[in-house]
């Protein structure tokens, strides 16, 4: 019987999908809470309002 191995992750992988995960938790409870996102784009701070954080499936395209 043959097993199916999983891929084993390296640390930064690991890593890398843990920060993945936690940013979309954050942007899931800013706009579940109705608090804007604050991110850095293109060397500068931006400020995006609840209404205009895109959803899981990526539908709103009002986005800074």
């Amino acid at each position: 019987m043959k097993r199916n191995p999983k891929k084993r992750l390296s640390l930064t992988q690991k890593a890398e999908k843990a920060l993945k995960e936690a940013v979309q938790d954050v942007i899931k409870e800013n706009k579940k809470a109705g608090l804007p996102l604050v991110v850095w784009k293109n060397g500068k701070v931006v400020i995006i309002p609840p209404s205009e954080i895109p959803t899981e499936n990526g539908s709103d395209k009002n986005r800074a």
